[in-house]
């Protein structure tokens, strides 16, 4: 548990110089509060679950959904080639993701880059419809996962500069819904543009879904820099009184001001951010626990292969994977939503990879068309254990550049696994894939071996914070201050509140 000084708590007097110099002293209690984060939300929220679901569509759901209308027969593929298609794009992915996040910590208007990042994974993906054989596909998969490596993690840090621990899980999650939707919203698009535009002016209908789909891409990263917001300390719509509320209240919950320009002054530049990432036990235990969490998640690249053993034609296949996935987003919702509400990481984790495991088991002992389908939807409830991307930037909290740093390495490091289990559903193991749902198992045991002792590990931190024989990270005494200053405290009061920060578990 979090304790505060009684003059440092969130709706006592707060002063800071802003960006023009002046100095502004305001007052804001907890509704004061409540009225700003959902402003917050409707400002930054909706844009970025748009994103992900386009991000879904033009990158990972549409080269399964192209295959069940023949992509990879049109293209000449074999099924390790086809496997390839979809593993490329991760080699580029994870190439690029810890320089983009770095570059997303260092500018001031955030929303300028990732416009520009979404309208080039756009053109990019309506390229692909000019694809007539492997290497074409290949090169397009591959400078798409390249590009598209600066949004995901670089979202993640977004998020942590606008919310609190206990708010920043639920917000990760709605990013991950519309992950979820666009798989599910993926095969009824395709259903309807597979259908629909087949041979439409000659061109064959899985040409159309990359044309319409990078399009539209395109055109929301054109309108993404009059949407989305910046940073709380240079975004220009909310009112100076609204953006100290909105910096003080990171302080507070964990102790030091929020700010990457502070990060030079402490010496804790790109390069020294990169070091104290990789020398950080948390990092490496979350990066293996995410690692063989996503890997045991391999079935959503072969999600509309599996629902096809069930024996429906194409069309009713696509429509059928909609249910699980919208099931499991409300899932996952709630799960995050309680996560945030108690604190609670591993046990809501837990959770969801229970209901995967009971998902592979299911599909490999049913015998019927209704229990294999239900079986989907123990599998997609698995995503719901996404709260790991929570965990992450509340475990590593300051300074900016290390999160930032630290969510880009351990979510590169995780896409890894990708590459490898792009290889686990070959069309000769079907239609049981016993060997696929045995290996997922298995995978999604030893994550959950990993979050336990992470978990037991965090709890001894704890301890030695309690005792005072541990610091969470290290403070700079001009930062201090800084952040003394924005919640009017004393360097005292300020002192007390950078060592009652304690870990989630």
């Amino acid at each position: 548990m979090r304790s505060f000084s009684p003059d440092v708590k969130a709706g006592t007097i707060s002063s800071i110089s802003d960006t023009i110099g002046k100095n502004i002293s305001v007052e804001w209690d907890h509704h004061e509060e409540k009225r700003l984060l959902r402003k917050i939300d409707i400002r930054c929220m909706p844009a970025l679950v748009i994103l992900f679901i386009l991000n879904f569509l033009v990158s990972r759901g549409n080269l399964a959904n192209a295959r069940l209308k023949g992509l990879q027969t049109d293209l000449n593929l074999n099924d390790t080639q086809y496997a390839t298609c979809i593993s490329v794009l991760f080699a580029g992915y994870i190439l690029m993701q810890v320089p983009s996040t770095l570059i997303m910590n260092a500018i001031p208007k955030p929303r300028l880059f990732m416009a520009t990042v979404v309208g080039l994974w756009g053109i990019i993906s309506a390229l692909t419809s000019l694809c007539d054989n492997f290497s074409d596909l290949v090169v397009c998969r591959f400078f798409l996962g390249f590009v598209e490596a600066a949004f995901y993690p670089s979202a993640v840090y977004y998020l942590s500069r606008w919310y609190t621990r206990k708010e920043v899980g639920f917000r990760i999650a709605f990013l991950n819904a519309g992950n979820m939707l666009a798989q599910g919203l993926g095969g009824l698009f395709a259903a309807g543009i597979l259908g629909g535009m087949e041979n439409v002016k000659g061109i064959r209908g899985w040409r159309w879904l990359y044309i319409i789909e990078g399009s539209i891409t395109v055109a929301f990263g054109l309108l993404l820099p009059f949407i989305l917001a910046d940073y709380p300390s240079s975004t220009n719509w909310l009112s100076d009184r609204e953006r100290v509320i909105a910096q003080g209240r990171l302080v507070t919950d964990v102790g030091i001001i929020d700010n990457p320009e502070n990060d030079e002054k402490s010496g804790s530049g790109i390069m020294r951010g990169v070091l104290m990432t990789i020398s950080d036990i948390k990092v490496w235990a979350l990066a293996f626990m995410y690692f063989t969490y996503i890997m045991g998640l391999s079935f959503a690249s072969y999600m509309p292969t599996i629902t096809a053993t069930l024996g429906f034609s194409t069309t009713i296949t696509l429509l059928l994977t909609f249910p699980p996935w919208a099931f499991a987003t409300v899932y996952a919702l709630a799960n995050s939503w309680h996560s945030d509400r108690t604190g609670d990481k591993f046990w809501h984790i837990a959770g969801a990879y229970g209901f995967a495991i009971l998902g592979y088991i299911v599909a490999l002992t049913a015998n019927t068309v209704s229990g294999k389908y239900v079986s989907l939807f123990g599998m997609c409830m698995g995503y719901s254990g996404i709260i790991i991307l929570g965990w992450i930037s509340t475990s590593i909290p300051r300074p900016p550049i290390k999160r930032a740093a630290s969510i880009a390495f351990i979510n590169a490091f995780a896409n890894i696994g990708q590459i490898p289990t792009s290889y686990l559903w070959p069309t000769r193991w079907g239609k049981r894939y016993w060997q696929s749902f045995t290996t997922e198992i298995c995978l999604m045991a030893l994550s959950l071996t990993i979050a336990f002792a992470y978990r037991q590990y965090l709890i001894s931190q704890n301890e030695k914070l309690d005792r005072g024989e541990a610091e969470a990270y290290i403070t700079d005494e001009e930062i201090v201050k800084q952040s003394a200053d924005l919640v009017h405290a004393t360097m005292q009061q300020e002192e007390v509140l950078v060592h009652s920060f304690r870990y989630l578990f």
